[in-house]
């Protein structure tokens, strides 16, 4: 069974167009058709529909699409908005996929205004990707809720859309992030087409303040839940931190200064760095709540991290650039090993831990390490000379 899940709030004409045409899809499986109502003046009447509603406390289509999705009872969920009225021929190529694999997330073409046209960005996406079947680790920008199709299996398995998310816009690239991170397969299906009369978002606002205040408001309600470095601003502090670090004991940390400089390069990170409980936080990060002891209670596991990073050894990071650069994701996740005689550095994804898959071994050379930013240290150090460049 594929359930329809329709989010809707006071526009029960359009409403009445998308239904007619989910209605009309030409498919083998048995359809159900969920109204999920964000707090309309009249709850909307469809025969034959279930129609559920919550509160109108705002904006909330994320909300809404969970409160649809825990009524369905489809394998397969297809989620579209109020006002996109799909084609014929959509549910079919849509699902098709799903029903092959159930990590598939599938978007379909959004075709917006009066040219029923897509977006330049996402052509453009759709031709740098070739429809998503070469992703990385932004691909998540391409997920678009009114067209998403996805397996109820998966859906729950990660949570759903965030709930919190009131206003325009968001919610479908931070479920793409995490879904990412879980090890979906994005699938962009060109036969899927549903059509939307308005314009895309960028030709709904004549006034530029108003376009960019709207904006913004969606792009600082992703940086505090999308670790990613494209979601977040260089330097600012937040609630969670995109990599952990990991730094177990070795005989170089017993050398004056070492741990303190390992340490103090890695915070150069969104990053979030663990000492081995057989280590001990150094006084100088004692005021400093993104060093500590592992295990430490009250904080998600590290490996909840989107990235996370096993030092054994005295590893500097010396040039986050390249270091980020390292760090690209592909299909299968990200797992690299660096090793040397008497020191290891691992760097794994969640989506690899996810996936399982194998690490990519290399010799820790210092070429290699210049390849990924980082370098080993030797003892002792004197940190003012280090600190204040002499």
């Amino acid at each position: 069974m594929i359930s329809v899940v329709i989010p809707h709030y006071n526009d029960p004409e359009s409403l009445a167009r998308v239904v007619e045409a989910v209605r009309a899809q030409d498919v083998t499986e048995e359809v159900e058709i969920i109204v999920a109502d964000d707090g309309s003046d009249h709850v909307p009447h469809v025969p034959g529909a279930t129609v559920v509603t919550q509160d109108d406390l705002g904006f909330r289509a994320a909300a809404a699409r969970n409160l649809g999705a825990s009524h369905a009872r489809g394998e397969i969920l297809a989620f579209l908005d109020g006002d996109t009225v799909p084609q014929p021929g959509y549910l079919a190529a849509a699902a098709r996929h799903v029903a092959a694999d159930s990590r598939a997330v599938v978007v379909g073409t959004r075709l917006t205004g009066p040219s029923r046209t897509e977006p330049e960005w996402l052509i453009d996406a759709w031709r740098t990707t070739r429809h998503l079947s070469s992703p990385d680790d932004t691909s998540w920008r391409f997920i678009i809720s009114s067209v998403l199709t996805c397996s109820r299996d998966f859906f729950e398995r990660i949570g759903g859309f965030d709930g919190s998310f009131i206003g325009y816009g968001g919610e479908d690239w931070e479920f793409g992030f995490r879904a990412w991170n879980a090890g979906a397969i994005f699938i962009h299906e060109p036969a899927a087409v549903a059509v939307h009369d308005e314009d895309d978002f960028g030709g709904r606002f004549p006034d530029a303040a108003e376009e960019a205040r709207v904006k913004n408001v969606e792009t600082t309600a992703l940086a505090h839940r999308i670790t990613h470095p494209v979601a977040r601003p260089v330097g600012v502090r937040f609630d969670t931190t995109d990599i952990s670090v990991c730094l177990n004991p070795h005989p170089a940390f017993d050398s004056p200064g070492v741990l303190e400089l390992v340490v103090s390069s890695w915070l150069a990170l969104d990053a979030t760095i663990y000492l081995s409980s057989a280590l001990e936080i150094p006084d100088l990060f004692r005021s400093d709540p993104r060093v500590r002891l592992f295990p430490a209670t009250g904080f998600s596991p590290i490996s909840d991290h989107r990235i996370t990073v096993d030092v054994d050894g005295a590893f500097l990071l010396e040039d986050t650039e390249q270091f980020h650069r390292a760090l690209h994701e592909t299909r299968d996740g990200l797992y690299l090993e660096l090793s040397s005689t008497s020191s290891t550095l691992a760097i794994r994804s969640h989506r690899s831990r996810v996936l399982r898959t194998r690490p990519r071994t290399l010799v820790g050379s210092d070429s290699a390490l210049a390849e990924i930013g980082v370098s080993q240290v030797d003892g002792p150090v004197r940190l003012e000379r280090h600190f204040a460049g002499w």
